[in-house]
């Protein structure tokens, strides 16, 4: 069954540091014992007053307040005030150097505590503004329609780095044609004004796609004309493909694929081969035009090709090809394969595997999928492709 991935999904404990870790208390507490008792030792060897190294316990609490909590630093500091007052009276310090080493440390201590104070508040903050950017992009997942004999599956999963936010989306409607039309995009930008920009960018091929009577070509070139109009400061790439099938292609159970890509990953297509499920792949990309919101007047092509009965169409974000560690065509073609050696699977399972062993369970960058397969029209149709125009959906994603 289609589902929405919570957007918080593969998000790695501890990415976003607003729990504190105990493990800078203890280095803070270790640092300390360690610097007493180099004070203690040093005793031997020479004068104990010249061995007194007393104000160095200002590293405890400053140690304990990079990772450490308000109360931890506070705490750590406590006790490194305590041991340098005992470790100048041990050493028999005078009193006015002995009281400005204990001050020293006091002080250091007081600084990490509020330094502490300020970087929760930071990053509170931070928190704040990505919770939004990601309740709007749970807001701009589209409810994938039901249309007969086709299926659809998504998924959506955010960057493990949890300091980023993306702007890719997917999106899947019936048009007044009867058409199943399918988009997948990216925004450039990763922060809350690019979910902000996906979202504008959504609505309006959203509200174009639906009209029907018109190709993906044309809807994005609508599209374009938009963005120049209303002052969208927003660059963006993306692909729209359209199901389609006239009357004969009907009575046949044949149907096409017309898709425009505007400057995005190419769509891979996996048709059946000897009789069996989905098992030739084809990257559709040929020559992909240029990117929404850079020329209003730039030409958009429609292309097309036969869709056959168990035919698969993956639409991806670059997010899914694209590595530190790998070139691009190295990540199209492991894609290529994962998607060949899947291909048998029912569609859930067949994205689960595609993104397992393209990510396994970690991406720097957020990740968008898109899946249809076309059922053969010859035969009952499947309950995973059907029977309405559109399902009433997921459950809401958990956020935060």
């Amino acid at each position: 069954m289609p589902e929405i991935t919570p957007l918080v999904s593969g998000q790695p404990q501890g990415a976003y540091p607003l729990v504190p870790s105990r493990r800078w208390v203890l280095l803070g507490v270790v640092a300390g014992l360690v610097l007493c008792l180099l004070d203690l030792g040093g005793g031997f060897l020479v004068d104990r007053r010249s061995a007194n190294i007393s104000g160095t316990l200002a590293l405890s609490p400053v140690l304990t307040g990079l990772g450490g909590s308000r109360r931890q630093t506070v705490a750590v500091g406590a006790l490194a005030v305590a041991a340098a007052g005992a470790l100048v009276l041990a050493d028999g310090v005078p009193v006015v150097p002995g009281v400005v080493r204990t001050v020293v440390v006091a002080a250091a201590a007081a600084l990490a505590v509020v330094a502490v104070g300020v970087r929760n508040a930071q990053l509170a903050t931070l928190q704040d503004r990505r919770q939004a950017a990601r309740t709007l992009q749970a807001a701009m997942l589209t409810r994938l329609p039901e249309p007969d004999h086709l299926q659809l599956t998504s998924r959506y999963l955010p960057a493990s780095s949890g300091d980023q936010v993306g702007g890719d989306w997917y999106d899947a409607l019936v048009d007044a044609d009867g058409c199943t039309v399918l988009v997948i995009g990216d925004v450039t930008g990763h922060d809350i004004h690019a979910a902000a920009a996906m979202g504008q960018l959504r609505g309006l091929l959203r509200s174009y796609a639906v009209e029907g009577g018109q190709s993906p070509a044309q809807v994005l070139r609508r599209v374009d004309a938009a963005v120049e109009r209303l002052g969208l400061e927003v660059l963006a790439t993306a692909v729209v493909a359209r199901v389609e099938q006239d009357e004969d292609e009907r009575r046949t159970g044949a149907r096409r694929l017309t898709w425009s890509n505007a400057g995005h990953p190419a769509p891979l297509l996996l048709t059946p081969a000897d009789g069996g499920r989905a098992a030739r792949t084809r990257f559709l990309d040929e020559h992909p035009d240029l990117m929404l919101g850079v020329l209003p007047e730039a030409d958009r092509t429609d292309r097309t090709v036969p869709l056959p009965p168990s035919a698969t169409l993956l639409l991806y974000t670059d997010g899914l090809v694209e590595r530190r560690d790998q070139s691009l065509t190295d990540g199209l073609a492991d894609l290529g394969r994962a998607a060949e050696q899947a291909a048998a699977a029912d569609l859930d399972a067949f994205v689960e595997a595609v993104l397992e062993a393209r990510l396994g369970g970690a991406h720097q960058d957020d990740v968008a999928v898109l899946a249809l397969r076309a059922h053969p029209e010859d035969r009952p149709r499947p309950a995973v492709a059907g029977p309405g125009r559109s399902r009433p959906g997921p459950p809401e994603p958990e956020l935060g």
